[in-house]
């Protein structure tokens, strides 16, 4: 079959793209809904397929899961990445992973996390997904702790910050849907905004730097 310079998607293209599709869908009821109360009934439902037509591309639920919040842990290495490659101060380089994995999060579409939804996969899942979560972490503390040590941001706890700050990134899968008035940009520059000044009316706080 010709493939007309591209223009007509193969056959592995057309499964990833409904492959994707389903994850979308899985992971926005999961975020509503919670796993645990979620059926693949429903998840196919929405879909407009049948249960049958998901195990084509899920063996399980579980897979389901696993795959929305490897998604989820996959914006934050890419954000990471893309980090790295960034350079600047550890103070730029905070703000635009935050910055970087907020947006990502939002267009990405994966499941927030919680101790228990991690907690339904098998163990070995279990391990892989808390050992990128701690790497995010530890890489989150280690820019809080250079950042400190040049002076732009004052002596905080570094482990409470960066679980301040990952938490509330996590959440926003949690209530964030594509119907919001604001881009994803536009959130993304508001939640760096409250992260760096809080909500106390100071007219001399800086604006949060952006990725441009």
């Amino acid at each position: 079959m010709a493939n007309w310079n591209g223009a007509v998607a193969s056959r592995e293209e057309t499964r990833e793209l409904k492959r994707r599709a389903t994850l979308r869908v899985a992971a926005r009821i999961f975020n509503e809904k919670g796993y645990h109360a979620t059926s693949l009934d429903e998840v196919a439902e929405e879909i407009g397929v049948t249960k049958t037509a998901l195990y084509y591309y899920f063996k399980n639920k579980e897979q389901l899961l696993y795959e929305c919040l490897k998604l989820s842990y996959d914006c934050g290495l890419t954000a990471r990445t893309e980090t790295e490659a960034h350079g600047g101060t550890a103070f730029e380089r905070l703000c635009f992973l935050y910055r970087r994995f907020m947006v990502l999060l939002m267009q990405e579409r994966g499941a927030y996390t919680t101790m228990s939804t991690i907690r339904a996969l098998p163990e070995e899942a279990q391990q892989e997904l808390l050992e990128r979560r701690r790497q995010l972490d530890r890489y989150s503390r280690m820019l809080i702790e250079a950042a400190i040590a040049e002076g732009d941001l004052r002596p905080v706890d570094v482990r409470v910050t960066s679980n301040l700050f990952l938490g509330a990134m996590n959440w926003i899968l949690r209530w964030h849907n594509e119907s919001d008035g604001m881009s994803p940009d536009e959130i993304a520059d508001h939640f760096l905004d409250l992260f760096l000044n809080g909500i106390v009316n100071r007219p001399d706080a800086p604006p949060a730097p952006t990725d441009e």
